[in-house]
């Protein structure tokens, strides 16, 4: 194996390995790692392609107590000498039952504002804004939080789209593809914050609740955004998770030209994982042999390429259904052959249940060394996993090896008994 590829995959795998030395100190260090990794493992994990997001828009408006629409009136000067935003209220969204004010003014201090007699510039007047200032005449839409005494937010300036946008998020169930129907044709809007208003519901969506949408995406649109290498990577990556839903077996030539893409152009970012999980869908058990040729053997399964390909690999096997799970298995059991990498895999194997690793699992223990810490713990909970007595019979031949490592493990499993199953978390995929 290239030291090249080694090298990379230690600085990818270097996050994770730099905790054992402290948590190997004792036990108890042991088990709270342990309880770490169960913890992660059973947050509710969205679309497992996109990036993590901010608060949505939905997020504040469920938050409020009060939600309206109002038209600003501009900056208006006390007899104190004090400046105020002034502002009419045209329609209150939420809140109605305990709002009654039909003008509103909030210090000149917490918004940036225009006074009546400046002359608005109209260039941005069509916008969905998130910054800038509030000129008269301009319609805002406007938070307010806490129940005795109102406090406003930041007034929002926006067009009539985001007046349409943010007034239908109260008709909105809480989750599930009624919900993300709405938001689809706001993924190709032309205003960017409802467009990434609109991606981030979908990136706090399942993939159940994505594939439901299917026969509504707008495949060509898909097809047009992957093409496109000035589009976002987080886009991107959710455009694969799109396009395994709505594409056919001729648009996994989409893979091919991303990969020659980033062969011309490295600052090119393909969202590898989200990009071989969307080829498999499209190309089934014939694209998953290409995979394990390409991706997880020789140099490249010790690659971030490799752990991209096992990543894809694992949303198959617990969210998409579309390849035999024992097929699967089959395809990230060649992990085991890299010490470096085979703790990446072993907990998927036991927890999907793939018991034919037992003695490949002895030889990995022993070989283990100070550059694969986590290896030893992965070794014990797959075996302490595994049912028959030829499990328990390689478990006390590995505790006469390193007694220490096997007590401190089943100490562990007496709090968390579902550890042998938890995948470890991922290195940051840096392509």
């Amino acid at each position: 194996m290239a030291t090249s590829g080694v090298r990379e995959w230690n600085r990818q795998r270097a996050r994770h390995h730099a905790l054992w030395p402290v948590l190997n100190r004792n036990g108890f260090r042991f088990v709270l790692l342990q309880l770490l990794l169960i913890a992660w493992s059973t947050v509710a994990i969205a679309c497992p392609f996109c990036t993590s997001v901010p608060r949505t828009l939905s997020d504040d408006f469920d938050d409020a107590a009060v939600a309206l629409l109002a038209k600003s009136q501009g900056l208006h000067q006390a007899a104190d000498g004090s400046s105020h935003l002034q502002l009419s209220v045209l329609a209150v969204v939420k809140g109605g039952e305990s709002f009654t004010q039909k003008v509103l003014r909030l210090p000149a201090a917490s918004v940036s504002a225009t006074s009546p007699q400046d002359e608005s510039d109209p260039a941005d007047a069509d916008q969905l804004s998130d910054a800038g200032e509030v000129r008269n005449g301009d319609i805002v839409w406007l938070l307010g939080f806490g129940d005795q005494q109102i406090q406003w937010d930041q007034p929002l300036v926006i067009s009539a789209a985001g007046q349409a946008y943010l007034t239908g998020l109260k008709r909105l169930p809480e989750a599930g593809v009624k919900r993300l129907e709405y938001f689809l044709p706001y993924l190709k809007h032309s205003e960017e914050l409802i467009a990434r208003d609109a991606y981030n519901e979908f990136a706090d969506a399942s993939l159940e609740s994505i594939a439901g949408l299917s026969d509504q995406m707008d495949r060509q649109w898909v097809i047009a955004s992957l093409r496109n290498p000035d589009v976002p990577l987080h886009h991107r990556r959710l455009c694969w998770s799109l396009l395994s839903q709505c594409g056919n077996d001729q648009d996994a030539q989409l893979f091919d030209q991303a990969l020659a893409r980033r062969g011309l152009d490295p600052s090119y970012q393909v969202g590898l994982d989200a990009a071989i999980s969307c080829y498999l869908c499209l190309g089934g058990e014939a694209a998953l042999g290409r995979v394990e040729r390409e991706f997880l053997s020789g140099e490249s399964a010790m690659s971030s390429d490799g752990f991209a390909a096992v990543q894809a690999l694992r949303v198959h096997g617990t969210d998409l259904h579309v390849i035999p799970r024992p097929r699967l298995a089959a395809a990230l059991s060649r992990m085991l052959r890299y010490p470096e990498a085979a703790d990446l895999v072993i907990s998927d194997l036991a927890r999907w249940q793939d018991w034919s690793h037992v003695d490949r699992m002895v030889e990995l223990f022993k070989r283990s060394t100070a550059q694969t810490p986590l290896l030893k713990p992965a070794v014990i909970q797959y075996l302490k996993a595994c049912p028959g007595p030829v499990a328990k019979q390689r478990i006390e031949a590995l505790r006469a090896i390193d007694p220490v490592t096997v007590k401190r493990v089943e100490a562990s499993l007496l709090f968390t008994p579902g550890a042998a199953g938890v995948p470890v978390p991922p290195p940051d995929i840096e392509e």
